[in-house]
């Protein structure tokens, strides 16, 4: 036999919004609780506090605002 649990048990709201990318009124994507990705023109947009950070268009051509580091050790 199956047990049965209630479901607000296991998830609530903050559980579930660290774990999926939510719609933001403007159309964009929020991604956990800082950024945000939207779609211009072709390009996706990536910015935080409301200014953008990093595009990326159809070509595959990546503009970012910060220097971009291709040593970097990410943990």
């Amino acid at each position: 036999a199956y047990g049965t649990f209630a479901l607000a048990d296991h998830y609530n709201k903050t559980n579930s919004d660290a774990r999926y990318a939510q719609l933001s009124g403007s159309g964009g994507v929020i991604l956990g609780s800082n950024w945000t990705v939207t779609e211009s023109g072709g390009s996706l947009y990536f910015s935080t506090g409301g200014t953008n950070k990093m595009k990326l268009d159809a070509s595959g051509n990546l503009d970012v605002v910060g220097s971009v580091n291709s040593n970097a050790t990410i943990t």
